[in-house]
């Protein structure tokens, strides 16, 4: 082609036809230009394409990961409250009279009352993500906001059950060895059926009327009714993440 386009000017110049050679020149340089500027747009085109490609299997992949955490927060969030409002009932028993209750209603309050499940985030493709820049493939700004800051809302949001936890084993039990059967109360759950019962029974009357233990639980479920909150918030970011990407995909 390149051959045929020479010819032509060398046969124009030969004739003399000097004119007509640069008219045709510049129509040529034209021609260049814009062979040139419609492969950049092929270009330009294709990369689009792969990021927006990419663009897709990152909010599939996120939607997969903030589900899951989201069905296990829900599940984490359900226990915690369940543990808040038997802990209220214990609360309220400080200072009464406990000999009508029974020792295994009191155990298995406790049991579920000082139980320590936690929540724990799964988020290695965020954190991926976010190492390998690829963040920046994801268009929506509010979407990419709260991604960047997924590792932060999940410390916020397990905070206080960290200040519960090191109320617990620094003090808490500690302070009841020998007093409340640990056996007692651990085998009350069903998880743990298969743990005997304890070689004594538990001074329930020392432990409603000590005021160590009063403060102790106040300060425990204090802190357990700011986790169960925490976890409503980080929940709602989470459903709200997961609504972006359902709109940013069906707009794809």
């Amino acid at each position: 082609m390149i051959k045929f386009f020479r010819k032509i000017r060398q046969n124009l110049l030969s004739e003399g036809k000097t004119g007509k050679y640069f008219k045709y020149a510049i129509g040529e340089i034209l021609l260049v230009v814009i062979g040139i500027l419609i492969a950049l747009q092929i270009n330009n085109w294709n990369e689009k394409r792969k990021i927006k490609i990419a663009e897709i299997e990152i909010l599939q992949n996120l939607k997969t990961e903030l589900k899951y955490n989201l069905e296990d927060l829900k599940k984490i969030n359900r226990q915690h409250k369940s543990e808040f409002e038997d802990g209220i009932i214990i609360l309220k028993l400080f200072g009464t009279d406990v000999s009508s209750v029974s020792e295994s209603k009191l155990d298995s309050l406790m049991s579920n009352a000082f139980s320590g499940y936690s929540f724990e985030a799964k988020d290695g493709y965020i954190k991926s993500l976010i190492a390998s820049n690829k963040i920046d493939y994801l268009k929506n700004a509010e979407l990419k906001s709260y991604i960047s800051s997924f590792e932060s809302m999940v410390i916020d949001a397990n905070q206080e059950d960290g200040y519960v936890r090191k109320l617990l084993n620094d003090r808490f039990w500690p302070a009841t060895d020998g007093k409340l059967s640990a056996l007692d109360i651990i085998s009350s759950a069903e998880q743990y059926q298969e743990f005997p019962k304890g070689t004594y029974s538990s001074d329930y009357k020392w432990f409603f009327n000590n005021r160590e233990m009063e403060d102790l639980t106040a300060n425990i479920f204090s802190w357990k009714k700011e986790n169960v909150l925490d976890e409503q918030v980080f929940m709602d970011k989470i459903q709200k993440m997961i609504q972006i990407i359902d709109v940013e995909l069906e707009e794809e």
